[in-house]
């Protein structure tokens, strides 16, 4: 059984780097109450364990799903070809116990 916890959504910011022939890009991640700054080719497990930390979560009970696709913890937002507006979902696992004795 799985519960909706919160979602998170991405603007990117595009910045020059010392070299003008090659932009960096860093992604801005919003929830309800956070933020978070991240490279565009930076994993997003920093991401998911910053969130997971923030709201005292425990990281293996979490997920993350984005465009109705389960992130994995070494996908990029470039990999994702994450844009501006778009959202992250954060899903609870609750953990469900044995049969049901009334």
């Amino acid at each position: 059984m799985v519960s909706s916890s919160g979602t998170i959504s991405a603007s990117f910011v595009s910045k020059r780097s010392r070299s003008p022939e090659t932009p960096h890009q860093k992604i801005t991640l919003k929830g309800a109450e956070d933020l978070y700054k991240i490279g565009a080719h930076a994993h997003l497990k920093k991401l998911m364990s910053a969130y997971c930390m923030k709201r005292n979560l425990d990281y293996g009970s979490v997920r993350f799903v984005y465009n109705g696709r389960e992130i994995k913890a070494r996908q990029t937002p470039a990999q994702l070809k994450m844009e501006e507006e778009d959202e992250i979902c954060s899903v609870m696992e609750l953990g469900g116990g044995g049969p049901y004795t009334p």
